[in-house]
């Protein structure tokens, strides 16, 4: 009689699991195609405070969503940012994977002043992209190797 009972909670058990199993991949797959298509715009938010010289930096905050997502020519990737400035400046880059971030591509904002505002780049070749935020000693002050600053980002895709 024993046995049975084991064998039949054995049994519940792997279902529970394998349905589990069933729900999480459907949500999953939910949100990356509502992602694809344009139901669910925003990819991801961040709030941090940095501070650094140029070589070390120290931060604070916190980050969800995701930084690395594929995005199909034609669509536009947006950031709605609010900055507070201290020294240095803001760094915003969206690069295809397997290249580096760089000044040179289309897809880099520099945000020396404190404030909202909202960047947009059109995407003109389908691929996998990561976005990436980061302090700068280059801002309005000169001379200073140093950054300071806080901001709230949102990100996504429209």
């Amino acid at each position: 009689m024993e046995n049975i009972v084991l064998e039949k909670q054995n049994q519940i058990s792997g279902k529970v699991v394998v349905g589990g199993f069933g729900v999480l991949f459907m949500v999953v797959v939910g949100i990356v195609l509502a992602l694809a298509t344009g139901i669910m715009e925003t990819l991801g938010y961040e709030s941090r405070n940095i501070n650094g010289n140029g070589l070390t930096n120290t931060q604070s905050g916190y980050s969800w969503g995701l930084n690395t997502f594929y995005f199909a020519k034609g669509q536009d990737f947006f950031a709605e940012y609010e900055t507070v400035i201290h020294k240095g400046s803001l760094v915003i880059h969206l690069y295809e994977i397997g290249t580096a971030p760089s000044g040179d591509t289309p897809y880099h904002k520099v945000v020396s002043q404190s404030g909202r505002g909202t960047i947009k780049f059109p995407i003109q070749e389908s691929g996998l992209y990561h976005i990436s935020f980061s302090g700068s000693v280059l801002g309005e002050k000169q001379g200073d190797w140093s950054y300071d600053l806080s901001y709230q980002i949102r990100w996504g895709i429209r």
